[in-house]
This record gives structure tokens, sequence and C-alpha cells, in this order.
């Protein structure tokens, strides 16, 4: 004890004041008769982290018959981030014991035999052993004191719905995740239809005079600053532009990076780029392309690695550690439709997006890559570099992408 009697404790897992906000917010909203809220936070904001609060408040005031906290999430990278949270927010948060049951990938559980903890599952392998065992997802519901929904954007797609609206029969509190609450930059049928899963309910964070939360953000160290830098390129390769809530297709990807001259020219940006920043992301159209663009910038001695949805997990984890190393070497990260979610690199300064795209989701996710701040460990600048193809539609502004659909989201 020091010698005035008093002494300063710091918490372990720990909130940021506007995330505190976010947290108190979000109970508030989920105690209403509807109980569904959609948390809306820039991408790099800390959505797990406040949805880890939220989950332990919940398990911890639950009752012996609800006592089962199910964290759903599409991809694998996203259910180990949430189960990797989950497991330190418990240890400093909770009030007892709990498991946390992981099922995606080659993980193998008795689903029918949960009653308590978190459950991290997979989206499509949920629904693909409930499309067997008809009544699981009812029989889950009965034990849920509440459901999250991690991408939240991704939620009224029919299989996802399904299992959102079964778990949810019996009227726990469901939170949704994302830093984009629509799915087109056009409303559409699709963006009414989130809304209302979520009774048009969400909550963000308070900018306390500032324009928006991503201003309030990048101005007090938690995001980086963007720059965005659009390099124009006019390809001889015939694309036409997807319809509207359409995104362009795996074989108009694939003809785009077959263009010899354009994975060139992502060579040259990307070596430049390489130079100047320690880590730098770059969103290849093809799986193809990324393997010929890694090789290029290896024989020009900088050191890469290649992930996409092909790469074995334990090369995909090894890739994803030597990235996040603290090692003074300078390295560059090749993806194709991989790391635009539930991927963390603090030090990511830089990402390239060399894969065109209609969607303002996808492309906030991209650009969110390199946007942690210096006060969450990261960096005060980040730099945007997008191959802007000529004649097709893409996107300059990651404020525009967060307030592109706060109509839809005004509660009647």
């Amino acid at each position: 004890m020091s010698e005035t009697g008093s002494e300063t404790i710091t918490p372990n897992y720990s909130l940021y004041p506007y995330q505190r906000q976010v947290v108190s917010d979000v109970l508030r909203a989920l105690e209403l008769p509807e109980r569904r809220v959609v948390a809306h936070l820039p991408t790099g904001a800390g959505k797990t982290r406040i949805a880890v609060h939220v989950a332990c408040r919940l398990l911890n005031d639950d009752d012996d018959d609800r006592s089962l906290v199910i964290w759903l999430a599409s991809t694998e990278e996203l259910c180990d981030q949430a189960a990797e949270a989950l497991s330190i927010g418990w240890e400093h948060l909770g009030s007892s014991e709990a498991s946390i049951h992981r099922y995606w990938g080659s993980s193998s559980i008795d689903l029918r035999s949960l009653s308590t903890g978190f459950l991290v599952t997979g989206l499509a392998k949920l629904y693909s052993v409930a499309s067997n065992d008809h009544t699981l997802l009812a029989k889950l519901a009965t034990h849920a004191t509440a459901v999250i929904f991690d991408e939240a954007h991704q939620a009224i797609a029919e299989t996802y719905s399904f299992a959102t609206e079964q778990l949810c029969s019996t009227r726990p509190p469901l939170l949704g995740l994302t830093a984009t609450p629509g799915r087109s930059a056009q409303f559409a049928d699709s963006d009414y239809l989130l809304a209302q899963m979520f009774d048009h309910r969400k909550v963000s964070i308070d900018p306390k005079g500032h324009d928006n939360p991503v201003t309030y953000l990048i101005q007090n160290q938690f995001l980086a600053d963007p720059r965005f830098v659009s390099i124009d390129f006019e390809s001889e390769i015939n694309v036409r532009p997807p319809a509207p809530e359409d995104d362009y297709g795996r074989d108009d990807l694939d003809a785009i990076g077959q263009d010899s001259v354009r994975t060139r020219r992502i060579v040259e940006i990307t070596l430049d780029a390489a130079v100047r920043h320690a880590r730098v992301i770059v969103f290849c159209p093809s799986v193809s392309s990324a393997y010929e663009c890694a090789n290029f910038v290896r024989e020009q001695g900088v050191s890469s690695q290649v992930i996409t949805a092909a790469t074995p997990s334990e090369e995909r984890r090894q890739a994803i550690d030597i990235f996040r190393s603290d090692g003074g070497e300078h390295i560059v990260m090749f993806n194709y439709g991989v790391l635009t979610a539930g991927f963390d690199a603090p030090r990511t300064s830089c990402v390239v997006i060399a894969r065109p795209t209609t969607s303002l989701v996808l492309y906030s996710q991209m650009v969110g890559r390199a946007l942690r701040g210096p006060r969450a460990g990261g960096n005060r600048r980040a730099l945007i570099l997008t191959v802007a193809d000529t004649n097709l539609p893409g996107f300059a502004s990651v404020t525009d992408a967060f307030t592109n659909w706060e109509e839809l989201w005004t509660h009647n």
C-alpha cells in the first residue's frame, strides 16, 4: 500500500471511454421488448472487445436454463478471433467457470449436449449439421442467453437468416456487429431487410462534436488517418460493370488477373510501398495473380507471403504469425478473398487494393486492414492505394462507407 493509503488498479481487459459508451447503449437496447440491436463501428474500433464485454455481462446475469452465448461467424479467422477474445475476456470478467466450445473447420463436438458457456460456430458448418438434424437449432435456442452475429451485414443471406431466426425463437438478445450496416451502395431490398431484421435499431459511437465517429476516432488516434491514392489503369480486357447489387464474378476477376501489364503495375506499386512500409497487404483479383505478384516481388529481394482460401489452415496460421511479428524485415502479404475480415495486424500501414469491386462493404473491409491507430497499437497514418481500372466503378472514402445507410436505421 502506498503512503497515502491509495493505490491504482489497472483492469486487464479494459475499454476506452467510447467503447464503454457503446456497451452501455447496447445493453440498454437489448432490454427493450424487441431485444435486437446492431453495434455499428468502423473497422479497427474494437467491435469484438465490445461484444465480449456484452457477452460476459449477459452470461454473468443468466439463469440456470439459459446460459449459452452463441457467437456466429462466417470464416475461420473470425471464429478464431472471437474464441481467443472470449477466452481472455472471461478470465477477467467472468464470475464462474465457463467453457468455450469451438465448432468450425475440422472441429467436432456434440452440439446437442451444450447448455452452458460460449459456443463459437462457423455459420456454414452449423447450417450443414442442422440440415440433417432439424430440431438442433431449436434445442440450442432453449439454452441461449444471447446470440451474437459477427459481420451482421451477412445476416439476411437465406441460410444465415434461417439459422439466426431459429436460434432466436426463444427470444434471447440478438446483437449484430458490423462496420457497414448494409450490403449495397444504393439502397436495395437486402438493405431494408437487414434493418428490419434488427428492428431498425443500431448504436454507434457518440462523435462528441466531430462530424462522425470515423473523424472522432482518427482525430483521437484510435484509427490511422488514411490517405487515398487512386492509380488509374487502362486494361485491354473488356469487362462489363456488374448489375446493381452484384459484384464482379470469378470469371471476370480471373480475366483481370491474367492481364500481364496490370500485374507488372501491381508489382511496381507494391515494391515502392514496401520500401516505406514495414507491412503491406495486397488484395489481388485472383489466386493466380496473388502467386504471380508474390514471385515477382520475391525476385526483387522483398519478403512476401500468399494466402488464399485454398491455403491449408496451419500454413495460413504460420504466414499470418510471420506477418504479425515485430521483426524488422519488411513483408508483403498477397491474398485473394481471405483477409478482408477477422484479421488484425496492427503494423500494417499500407493496403494495395488491386481487385475491382462495386461492394461498399468489401471495399471498406479491405481499407480497414490498415486503419489501426497509435492508441490501438497501430500507425498514425495509413496509405490506401487503389488500382482504378478505367470505366470500372469504385470507392474512395471509408467515411462514405460508414455513413451510407444511416437513414435506414432511424427507429420509428
